[in-house]
This record gives structure tokens, C-alpha cells and sequence, in this order.
């Protein structure tokens, strides 16, 4: 079976990134606005920042629980939360 193409676009995300992974990095709509350091362990200075890893895993954890709840819901199952 072939897939429908999306009909719409629903959301867009829009960031801008100055000083790459040592910079500092801002959503369009300000509601992200954070400090970028590169950690030792990959050869960068540590620092007070976060890092482009720390800031996809916590988007993918997010999403992915979001999936989870929501095939919860779809078997009217109760999650457990902390």
C-alpha cells in the first residue's frame, strides 16, 4: 500500500545556532534560549552548558513516552506514573 502524502503541515519548529557546539542556541519563539558547551569527554572544555545530545534525548524521551501513553490509552490501560 502507498502512503497519502500529508495533507498539512501541522507544526515548525524554527532555531538558530551561533558559535556551534561551544555557542549559543535560541528558538524563534524564545521559549528555548540556552548555552551550548561540548563536554570533556569529547574533547571540548565541559562547561555550564548543555550539549546537542542532552537536548535530542530529552526530545526523543519525551516523544517516545507520549507513543507509549498513548497505546496505553488505545488499550484503556492506567500507566503507573512516578
Amino acid at each position: 500500500m502507498i502512503p497519502k502524502p500529508l495533507s498539512k503541515v501541522l507544526y515548525t519548529a524554527e532555531a538558530t545556532v551561533q558559535g556551534g557546539r561551544a555557542g549559543h542556541g535560541r528558538t524563534a519563539d524564545g521559549r528555548l534560549d540556552v548555552e551550548l558547551s561540548v563536554p570533556e569527554e569529547m574533547g571540548g572544555q565541559g562547561g555550564p552548558g548543555t550539549n546537542p545530545e542532552q537536548l535530542f534525548a530529552v526530545g526523543y524521551a519525551a516523544c517516545f513516552q507520549s507513543a507509549l501513553l498513548g497505546v496505553a490509552r488505545g488499550h484503556s490501560l492506567m500507566p503507573a506514573t512516578p
